[in-house]
């Protein structure tokens, strides 16, 4: 006959559920686990301590990207069309693998600026996107009141 189960076998209600973080999303953004699956890298950057905005860019318009750590920072720099994209933090690398592998879909910046001790969590400290150039003109379009002539 199976044993009945006793008060001391039932789970305590004070004691604390331990929950390991999520690999694959967080407060930081989003990884797909699947490779080749993300069709577009989205950015949230803080514009004040209450609004957040959006930027989208197809991963076709991806050009290239840079990371570089030291002892306590680290830092991605994405070319993206016509934007330079900049993001401080901490756990970057994994950010560089999935982007490698096409599988970042989305950037979060954090809305304190915290810098988690826990190890392998990915923080975003700040995101910066700056515009690198103006998109070059089409030949045989009016710039600026005058003609760009084809050669």
């Amino acid at each position: 006959m199976p044993k009945l189960k006793g008060p001391q076998d039932l789970p305590n209600e004070s004691t604390p559920v331990v929950s390991k973080p999520d690999p694959w999303s967080g407060p930081w953004g989003k990884i797909n686990p699947l490779p080749q699956s993300a069709q577009t890298l989205r950015l949230y950057k803080r514009a004040s301590s209450s609004t957040e905005e959006s930027f989208s860019y197809p991963y076709r318009s991806l050009s290239s990207w840079q990371w570089r750590r030291e002892l306590q920072e680290e830092e991605l720099k994405i070319e993206a069309g016509p934007d330079a994209i900049t993001i401080r933090g901490k756990g970057l690398g994994r950010l560089v693998d999935a982007l490698d592998t096409g599988a970042l879909e989305i950037v979060r910046e954090s809305s304190d600026g915290a810098v988690s001790s826990v190890e392998n969590i990915i923080v975003v400290q700040s995101l910066i996107i700056e515009k690198m150039r103006q998109p070059q003109s089409v030949i045989g379009e009016e710039t600026e009141g005058r003609r760009v002539k084809a050669e």
